[in-house]
């Protein structure tokens, strides 16, 4: 894989992984909205969500665009690195494969997080209950 292709992913899994966090904390303030009973912040704060998690999805379609658009053992590779391989990587992928662990880790905290909110917001109507 060309360089240039390795820093274009490596760019874009750090973005992911900026907003990541950014939904992560902006998800914290959320429950402490609603522990608090606050509907105006609780407001304010599902709405602010909406525009890290779009970037989000850009990132990943662009994310995506690029292993599609790469030879097939480029795009295994790249694939793996984000699924955490890293055996017999150089430094620039360890780099990529850090970041996308670090991404999953970050996104499984939001995951938790939303459920318990989802919950706590629409009590039976949660998405997160079993039919």
């Amino acid at each position: 894989m060309k360089d240039n292709e390795m820093m274009d992913a490596l760019v874009q899994v750090k973005r992911i992984g900026a907003l990541l966090n950014e939904v992560l904390d902006t998800s914290r303030q959320l429950a402490d909205s609603v522990d608090r009973g606050d509907q105006v912040s609780i407001q304010l704060l599902v709405a602010m969500r909406e525009e890290p998690i779009r970037k989000l999805q850009a990132a990943d379609q662009v994310l995506r665009y690029q292993i599609g658009t790469l030879p097939k053992e480029d795009a295994r590779t790249l694939t793996g690195l984000l699924n955490g391989e890293t055996e017999g990587s150089v430094q620039q992928e360890i780099m990529l494969a850090t970041q996308a662990a670090a991404n999953r880790r970050i996104l499984k905290q939001v995951v938790e997080l939303d459920e318990v909110l989802n919950r706590k917001l629409t009590h039976e109507q949660s998405v997160y209950n079993e039919k």
